[in-house]
């Protein structure tokens, strides 16, 4: 997964200073919202766990698509929270108003992110709480080194997006592990695993 982390990275760099600066601000505030997914990805492990622990799978299920609920609440908000003060944020760390400019089309991004990103996160943390780790662990490694990589390549040097083709790459990403997650939680073969 550094890989992934770690190309994209050096794309960013290729594209010069200004749109570097910009994207490490992004990173941080996109960083801001994954914490969100965090915390409700905890409560699902803990939930999902117990009751697995209790062997009552539908309870298990029940937990799942609440915290999935709660998550899209709080992605819904933090995208609200990105779109009106976007700009402001950017304008906390630059007086450049170009570098600001492409801040806010990176906070565009986010906002599509963060939907994707914290229901992924907590459809990972509920196959975690099941200990369906391997199949987290490797649909994980392979949309972050192989989906957002090429994504990010393809958008930012063969179609000419320059920075934000990073970021679409960072979308492409995202919505794989959200697919990837979500498709194995729906078809509820976690609940049978045997820890």
């Amino acid at each position: 997964m550094r890989i992934g982390f770690m190309s994209t990275a050096i794309m960013a760099a290729d594209m010069g200073t200004s749109a570097m600066a910009a994207h490490q601000v992004g990173m941080n505030a996109l960083g801001l919202s994954f914490s969100l997914g965090d915390g409700m990805q905890a409560a699902a492990v803990a939930l999902i766990g117990q009751s697995l622990g209790e062997r009552n799978p539908r309870q298990a299920k029940k937990y799942g698509f609440l915290c999935q609920k709660v998550g899209m609440v709080l992605a819904v908000c933090t995208s609200i929270v990105y779109l009106v003060f976007g700009k402001a944020l950017y304008q906390v760390f630059f007086s450049e108003e170009h570098i600001v400019e492409m801040g806010v089309g990176i906070t565009r991004c986010i906002m599509i992110i963060v939907l994707f990103q914290i229901s992924q996160v907590i459809f990972t943390g509920c196959l975690r709480g099941a200990g369906d780790v391997v199949y987290t662990m490797i649909s994980s490694c392979v949309s972050v080194t192989f989906v957002r990589t090429i994504a990010s390549y393809l958008c930012c040097y063969t179609l000419g997006w320059g920075i934000y083709g990073i970021w679409a790459g960072i979308i492409a990403d995202q919505l794989c592990r959200l697919t990837f997650s979500s498709i194995r939680f729906i078809k509820g073969k976690w609940v049978k695993i045997k820890i």
